[in-house]
């Protein structure tokens, strides 16, 4: 009888903490959807889910990413984050870091960009490839990959870091919030037989000033790399990459604040892209 009463108290504080896990989850993803709608900061997640790890993190980007689509969003691409070292030693992670671009962020060429409509505005020189297919199982190499990309043009990436606390800031905060995706640029495209991605150098400059420079390798040391990775982390997380979506291996030189002003990202034989903010 003791035994059997031991084994139910067991069961019922299993089941409560089980409880309140999905309860952390929740409400950690309605105030992800609150500081994205009112351009508010939010509670760091792992504040509330003290063992939030990239497994949870991802978990809790999926329900948002639901929770969006539910709202009337779509998927307008993929994202990767910190694929430099540099990248991973600033937010103490020991791998890049994955997420969706939802279609509503995605700006024209030579916008002019509200800082009002973020948190914290960042910019990052990027490439971007256009998918020329369905992706939905893992793609066994660069060669096949390469098959399954339509297009590479020049990009832009607005993350916006909403997070209350950045001090404290952890791999699964960031995966959390989509890998902070916000609002994107994606320039004139050409066909990726037209342009060697690997040897592409970009210069950033806000009012004629350098701010910021980079190259294609600093993607994981490899632009294809960095997409194979991408392409297999987005299926491997049960995704699929939808024929025109478009795909970001991370950035070139470093993340910077976006500052008022007007930028021209040079990429040489890939173009220029431009946009201003305010």
């Amino acid at each position: 009888m003791k035994r059997g009463l031991i084994l139910c108290c067991g069961l019922i504080f299993v089941l409560a903490l089980v409880s309140l896990s999905f309860a952390g989850e929740d409400e950690v993803v309605k105030s992800i959807l609150e500081s994205r709608a009112s351009v508010k900061p939010f509670p760091l997640p792992s504040a509330q889910i003290p063992d939030l790890n990239l497994e949870k993190g991802y978990a809790l980007q999926k329900k948002l990413t639901a929770a969006l689509l539910a709202k009337g969003e779509k998927v307008g691409g993929f994202k990767a984050g910190l694929t430099s070292k540099e990248a991973q030693q600033r937010f103490g992670s020991d791998q890049p870091l994955l997420g969706p671009f939802f279609a509503s962020g995605r700006v024209e060429p030579g916008a002019v960009i509200d800082p009002k409509d973020f948190v914290r505005l960042f910019l990052e020189t990027e490439i971007a490839y256009i998918a020329g297919e369905k992706i939905s199982a893992p793609v066994k190499d660069i060669a096949s990959l390469k098959k399954m990309i339509k297009e590479v043009a020049p990009a832009i990436e607005l993350p916006d870091m909403r997070f209350a606390d950045m001090k404290n800031l952890k791999p699964g905060d960031i995966v959390a919030d989509a890998v902070a995706s916000a609002k994107y640029l994606v320039g004139k495209p050409v066909a990726p037989d037209k342009v060697d991605v690997n040897e592409i150098k970009v210069t950033l400059t806000l009012d004629g000033s350098v701010v910021n420079e980079g190259q294609a390798k600093d993607a994981l040391g490899d632009q294809w790399e960095a997409l194979l990775w991408l392409v297999n982390g987005v299926v491997k997380h049960g995704g699929a990459i939808e024929p025109g979506q478009v795909l970001y291996t991370g950035a070139l030189g470093k993340m910077i604040p976006g500052k008022p002003g007007k930028y021209e990202a040079v990429y040489g034989p890939l173009g220029t892209i431009t946009f201003t903010v305010k």
